[in-house]
């Protein structure tokens, strides 16, 4: 009876223990439960939210509005229409890029497009190519037609001179067309058209223009891979983040102001008309004879280098600011005349304007005693014709001439190198090269010796044997010899106005090549 007490006892007291410790257990699993339950909720984000960001380009602060990536993704496939606007992580990526951490430079790409755009249209439209690829020159030059890169890249679609020339630009001491709105322009058109014809596909089109579509082409073999998304883990890293910052800059142009990014000083596209000149020009006398500011002429004509163009066989276009066009229409003869010469002022007709503005500038236009208008510098004394001989050596001072040298190079092949990055080195034709090497292939081997042949120029005394060889040669030619290094281009830079079109209509060349030993017609 004691033990069945004791018992009995202890058995009670080790159940209360059990259903304590129960307890215990079980408030404890139940906190566990809720804790885990907290750290696996993710908090809810309500969409749109405002975000304050600190651009460190501008160091300003910018108030953007995130949007939720469905409508995003939405919003891309609105804006598609033949090349692909996809959405993924490496779109989001550089959204987010151009959205918080440089909210200027989307601003000012919308301050700037109405320049260019409609430039881009009109010439996609006529190449019947995607009015989507406007988008690119601001990946390329942020709409800057005088931007060059650390390559040596030029212009609004930032080309390589040898691939510019290819395209049909004229590039030489006065004229850099790629820098020239239209026709750059036309030429990206062109390139881009035989990139798509090559690969069949807009965003290796894309690909292959920013790093070459050589190399696009060889890492499409080395993985057997043809769609642009599948090989782009396997592509250079800039070009890698190309195509997906094309597609976040088309988003932002069209859907910026949704996420509070707006233009400020909208820039428009300045009122021009355009000329043609047949002979030289100083665009600084043009400028002050029109009455006309020089900046303006240079702004419209950013592919002439200095302030001067050259005479051209079949003249060139200029464009002139519309402000004060009719003034200028009045006195074309004399302006022209007058710019193509130095130290002289132009007689102007005394018939009165119908524009009352065109007489109104400061200083830029003065009466001699017979009462002839003249434009230009004020003069205290009348315009005489009379020039003495002391006179035009102190007006014309030649004192120095630039001549064309070809200089012989040996180029050792590095690791790593290929053919077309040795071209774009020497500023040649990749074709030259294999001309001159015997080469049939484009492949090089480390270690490979390559000659090459590049033009160096020389500013020489212009009465020094080397200059007036150099002119006598010239003058005294009816047909030139190609040399080994010879491109169209080079020959139609040793003959004053003379340009690849006139050699090619000449001598009814088809292509753009030459051979060593050809001869060339020139015609004077």
């Amino acid at each position: 009876m004691k033990i069945s007490k004791i018992l009995l006892t202890f058995s009670f007291i080790a159940g209360l223990q059990t259903i304590a410790h129960s307890q215990v257990n079980t408030v404890i699993l139940e906190e566990q439960e809720i804790a885990d339950t907290t750290v696996m909720e993710e908090p809810k984000i309500i969409y749109p939210y405002e975000l304050i960001v600190f651009d460190e380009r501008d160091k300003k602060e910018y108030k953007v509005l995130i949007e939720d990536p469905k409508i995003v993704e939405q919003r891309l496939k609105a804006i598609e229409k033949t090349m692909p606007m996809v959405y993924n992580e490496s779109v989001k990526k550089y959204l987010d890029f151009f959205l918080i951490r440089r909210p200027s430079f989307s601003k000012h790409m919308m301050e700037e497009k109405d320049i260019y755009f409609p430039v881009f249209e009109n010439a996609l439209r006529q190449s019947g190519m995607p009015e989507e690829l406007k988008y690119l020159a601001l990946l390329e030059s942020g709409l800057n037609p005088k931007a060059v890169s650390r390559s040596k890249a030029v212009g609004l679609w930032q080309f390589m001179s040898f691939t510019g020339k290819e395209m049909g630009l004229t590039i030489n001491e006065y004229i850099d067309e790629r820098m020239h709105i239209e026709k750059s322009t036309e030429a990206a058109c062109k390139y881009l058209k035989q990139l798509y014809k090559r690969f069949d596909d807009w965003d290796l089109a894309l690909a292959s223009y920013n790093t070459g579509p050589g190399r696009i082409g060889r890492t499409m073999r080395s993985t057997g891979l043809t769609n642009y998304w599948d090989l782009h883990p396997h592509i250079h890293p800039d070009t890698r983040a190309y195509v997906p910052q094309f597609i976040a800059l088309a988003y932002m142009m069209n859907y910026g102001h949704l996420h509070g990014i707006t233009p400020e000083n909208k820039k428009h596209i300045m009122l021009s008309e355009k000329i043609t000149v047949d002979k030289y020009v100083d665009l600084s006398v043009l400028a002050s004879l029109a009455q006309m500011d020089l900046q303006d002429i240079k702004k419209l004509n950013p592919h002439i280098k200095g302030n001067i163009l050259p005479a051209m066989p079949y003249g060139y276009e200029l464009k002139l600011p519309a402000n004060n066009i009719a003034y200028f229409n009045a006195n074309r003869e004399a302006i022209l005349d007058s710019s193509s010469k130095r130290g002289e002022l132009p007689a102007i007709n005394n018939e009165p304007s119908n524009n009352p503005t065109m007489l109104a500038s400061s200083g830029g236009v003065s009466t001699t005693e017979d009462g002839t208008i003249v434009i230009g510098r004020k003069t205290s004394h009348p315009v005489t014709t009379d020039v003495t001989e002391e006179d035009e050596q102190e007006e014309i001072p030649v004192k120095y001439k630039s001549i064309t040298k070809q200089v012989k190079k040996v180029h050792k092949v590095k690791r790593g190198e290929f053919l077309n990055k040795i071209a774009m080195k020497y500023d040649v034709n990749m074709k030259d090269i294999k001309k001159w090497n015997n080469k049939r292939s484009s492949q090089v081997n480390a270690g490979e010796r390559l000659v090459i042949y590049v033009d160096v120029k020389q500013k020489v005394k212009a009465n020094s044997i080397a200059a007036k060889s150099s002119s006598e040669t010239i003058k005294k030619s009816a047909t030139y010899t190609v040399r080994p290094g010879d491109t169209l281009w080079n020959i139609s830079q040793r003959y004053d106005g003379v340009t690849i079109s006139d050699i090619k209509k000449w001598n009814n060349i088809s292509g753009n090549t030459v051979k060593v030993g050809q001869k060339i017609k020139i015609k004077s």
